[in-house]
């Protein structure tokens, strides 16, 4: 987890904002990775960095991580998580060999 999301997440509990404190809670389970700057460009930073995926239902976000190579879990519903692969992942092998 980014420590800008981590961070954000102590400020909405700070606030009193509803669920915040459940999300932090949650959030205690991950590892912290250091992220310069805030907010998304954060954690669009962290994540090519190091070359990890991204879980968000935020569209905006989903669509510059893809852009980038970061490959994104966006929820589909409440049970279901939809991979969409960063647009610089290497294709899928076929098996087969190119004439080249």
């Amino acid at each position: 987890m980014p420590s800008s999301v981590r961070d954000e997440l102590d400020r909405l509990v700070a606030d009193g904002t509803p669920q915040a404190t459940a999300a932090r809670t949650m959030a205690e389970r991950f590892p912290v990775v250091r992220a310069r700057g805030r907010g998304d460009a954060a954690v669009l930073e962290a994540a090519v960095r190091r070359g990890a995926w991204v879980v968000t239902a935020d569209r905006a976000l989903a669509a510059r991580l893809v852009a980038v190579g970061v490959t994104v879990l966006v929820p589909r519903d409440r049970h279901r998580l939809e991979r969409v692969m960063g647009a610089l992942a290497p294709p899928a092998r076929s098996g087969r060999r190119g004439n080249g």
